[in-house]
C-alpha cells in the first residue's frame, strides 16, 4: 500500500513545472495561454526572434541572413533544397523595437539547435570601458534564451547574432535597462 506522503510529491511536482514547460508566465505568474506562446513552421523564410516581456511580445525580423529552407520533392521523386541571403540595412536608432526592462531578458527562436551572442552597446558612450560588452544568451530550453542585463544603467542598441543548421540571423533592437541616468547614458 502506498502511504499519502509518496503520493503528494507525485501530484504536486509536476503541476509545479507546468509554467515552465509549457511556455512563459504571464505578468501575474500564471502560465501563458497557448496563443502567447510564439510559433514558427520552417519555411523559406527566416524564423523572427521574439522578445519575451511580462506584458508583451516584440517580434524582430532579421535585417541580415542567410537561410535554407526545407527541401521539397520534384515531380519525378528528386528533392530540391534552397537557400536564400539577405544583406538588409540595420534600422536607425529611430527604427528600433524600443526595450525597457531593468531585468534580464528572454527571447525566443522558432528553431532549435541554435547559438546566439549579442553586442551591447551604448549609445550615449559607445567606447567608455563597460559600455560595450559581449554576451553569449544562455539557453533555457531549444528554443527559449536568456541574455543577462547590462552592468551600468543606460539606452543600448542590442545586436543579437544566431547562428544554427538553417543559417544565420541578425536582429537589433533598443533596450533602456534602469529607469534613471546612469553610466552609459
Amino acid at each position: 500500500m502506498v502511504s499519502r506522503r509518496a503520493v503528494l510529491p507525485a501530484l504536486v511536482l509536476p503541476l509545479l513545472a507546468f509554467p515552465a514547460v509549457h511556455g512563459p508566465a504571464t505578468a501575474t505568474g500564471a502560465p501563458a495561454s497557448r496563443t502567447d506562446v510564439p510559433s514558427y513552421t520552417w519555411n523559406a523564410e527566416p524564423s523572427p526572434v521574439t522578445l519575451l516581456l511580462p506584458r508583451r511580445q516584440v517580434t524582430l525580423r532579421p535585417t541580415t541572413y542567410c537561410w535554407t529552407a526545407p527541401s521539397e520533392t520534384t515531380d519525378d521523386g528528386g528533392e530540391i533544397g534552397s537557400a536564400v541571403c539577405s544583406d538588409g540595412l540595420e534600422p536607425t536608432r529611430a527604427q528600433l523595437a524600443k526595450v525597457d526592462r531593468t531585468a534580464n531578458l528572454r527571447f525566443w527562436f522558432g528553431r532549435p539547435g541554435w547559438r546566439w551572442s549579442a553586442q551591447v552597446r551604448s549609445f550615449a558612450h559607445p567606447r567608455r570601458a563597460g559600455c560595450t560588452v559581449g554576451r553569449t544568451p544562455t539557453a533555457v530550453s531549444p528554443r527559449l534564451f536568456e541574455l543577462a542585463a547590462p552592468r551600468y544603467r543606460g539606452t543600448y542598441r542590442v545586436r543579437l547574432f544566431g547562428r544554427g543548421p538553417e543559417g544565420d540571423v541578425l536582429v537589433s533592437f533598443s533596450w533602456r535597462y534602469g529607469h534613471r541616468a546612469g553610466r552609459c547614458t
